[in-house]
């Protein structure tokens, strides 16, 4: 797979161990959900008794997409219609930009968690589907090899920060419904940014020693903000 484009040409790159957390328990949803573990073989974790089936897509195994993702030199996403509208209705897919942040991109590493990247990843676009009001889903662009996309979700690893791991889509899981928060500021392109809150006003922030994780902003405000760069016609399938 080609490595994806950042916003600058990249002069070093910081060892990322340590980013990656296991996963699969704990999500913080209302209904049961499945995550990739990190064998890539996705594992149930159950709520209310209850038992719903999920993509067996392997983020390790299914094939890259056909072009590489690109950071710089796509329209401004939510900018007062066109492709900005485009995006928020969930048919174009886009890489997810942290402002501020070293040439890094979030994507789904190797153990299905949402993290930081300034290499290359299998997942690394993404669709914002909405689902009601003004919150919506973060799927992986590309299905897995059980022909649905993932979804991001809130796993709560208990004293440890929450993070985001991949799941089965659910639109009842309240761990998977994300509102994305406009802003006043722009980042150095021009381009609208935007704070992403997730279940129980948990928002989105990147960290040197953590990774992506999900916290309770400082002081009320959020320090990581974002930018959706587009990056073409989203491609999933319909699903009954």
């Amino acid at each position: 797979m080609q490595r994806p484009i950042t916003r600058s040409a990249r002069s070093a790159r910081s060892a990322r161990s340590g980013l990656v957390a296991a996963l699969c328990a704990g999500l913080l949803v209302t209904q049961q959900a499945c995550a990739a573990d990190p064998d890539g073989e996705p594992t149930e974790a159950s709520s209310a008794g209850t038992t719903t089936a999920a993509p067996t897509g392997d983020p390790q195994t299914t094939p890259s997409v056909s072009t590489s993702p690109t950071t710089t030199g796509s329209p401004p996403a939510g900018g007062g219609g066109g492709a900005g509208e485009a995006i928020l209705r969930g048919e174009r897919q886009v890489v997810i930009v942290p402002v501020d942040s070293f040439e890094a991109i979030l994507a789904v590493d190797p153990k299905g968690r949402l993290n930081l990247t300034d290499g290359e990843a299998e997942y690394t676009l993404f669709v914002l589907d909405p689902v009601g009001g003004d919150r919506h889903q973060i799927k992986t662009a590309k299905v897995g090899t059980g022909g649905e996309p993932f979804c991001m979700g809130l796993r709560d690893n208990g004293t440890g920060p929450t993070t985001v791991v991949a799941a089965g889509c659910d639109t009842s899981a309240a761990g998977q419904l994300f509102t994305l928060e406009r802003t006043r500021a722009t980042d150095e392109k021009g381009r609208p940014t935007y704070v992403i809150r997730g279940d129980g006003n948990l928002h989105l922030r990147t960290a040197a020693d953590t990774g992506l994780v999900a916290e309770a902003a400082g002081n009320g405000k959020p320090d990581t903000t974002f930018v959706f760069v587009d990056n073409g016609k989203a491609t999933l399938p319909a699903l009954d």
